[in-house]
């Protein structure tokens, strides 16, 4: 396993406590107990972030980047107390955070409003600084259900609503089709199972459970951000893929980031295909 990097999160102006957001009870956590690692662009961190978001290890039999930007800090694990970073961890003691710019700066009100990072990202599939994070997994019998928890949080809120740049976070199993039709807005992205139940991609632009707002970015480096969500998809044993992506469309500008915890795979039924709030 790749060695982590570590960084000392600040917690607030004083540094001494983060809130968590969106649950309604406040949890003061010491800075010394939640720590965030930058992740390179190896097989080894693919490895570290998709074990942070699993209680089940044995879920995982691989893991790779399929399009990831070469700087800025685009991929982070962060370690802390359960649920006292914004609601974050839902699972174990680490969750990782996805972005498109800086994403270290999640828990750093001053950075509100900022233009962002450019991760001098290549053009991907239309868009700029893209990450596409594979998991590759074992699903065990008697399984009928895939689920994660995640909450996406921009910068693009309000000024780009409904313009033509738009960060978005998309999931979607075994293949990565999504695109982004040039100089456009729109986003195809046909095998995307984080959508909301009228159909939208998670983005500034998405509505009913998908809407961000301010309030639900309170405290962090964001000016809008989701609840806490779940994305589930019905799912067969045996061997498949998950593939998350978050990418900016039209520019490298105003950062967006997604946190990822409680990835699982059990039977449900009936299995949802699509989001819905998180209750637990």
């Amino acid at each position: 396993m790749e060695r982590l990097r570590r960084s000392r999160v600040r917690l607030g102006v004083a540094a001494t406590a983060i809130c968590t957001v969106g649950s309604g009870a406040a949890v003061a956590v010491a800075a010394s107990q939640v720590k965030a690692h930058k992740m390179t662009r190896s097989h080894g961190s693919a490895m570290t972030l998709a074990r942070s978001i699993t209680r089940r290890p044995q879920l995982i039999r691989d893991a790779f980047f399929l399009a990831s930007p070469p700087k800025g800090s685009a991929r982070v694990v962060v370690q802390a107390p359960h649920e006292a970073v914004y609601g974050f961890p839902r699972g174990s003691g680490e969750f990782a955070v996805l972005s498109d710019g800086c994403g270290m700066r999640f828990d750093k009100p001053k950075y509100k409003g900022s233009s962002g990072c450019n991760d001098l990202g290549p053009k991907f599939r239309g868009t700029r600084d893209t990450t596409i994070f594979g998991v590759a997994l074992n699903v065990p019998k008697g399984a009928s259900c895939l689920s994660f928890r995640f909450r996406f949080l921009s910068n693009e809120y309000p000024k780009w609503v409904g313009q033509q740049y738009n960060d978005a976070f998309i999931a979607e199993l075994d293949r990565s089709t999504w695109s982004s039709p040039k100089n456009a807005p729109g986003i195809n992205a046909p095998r995307d199972f984080a959508k909301t139940p009228d159909g939208s991609i998670i983005s500034i632009n998405a509505t009913g459970v998908g809407h961000v707002s301010p309030a639900n970015a309170r405290g962090t480096g964001y000016d809008a951000a989701t609840r806490i969500l779940r994305a589930s998809t019905p799912i067969k044993p045996g061997r498949h893929t998950l593939f998350l992506s978050i990418f900016d469309q039209g520019d490298r500008q105003y950062d967006s980031a997604v946190f990822v915890d409680r990835l699982t795979v059990n039977h449900r039924s009936p299995c949802t295909r699509g989001v819905a709030f998180d209750q637990h």
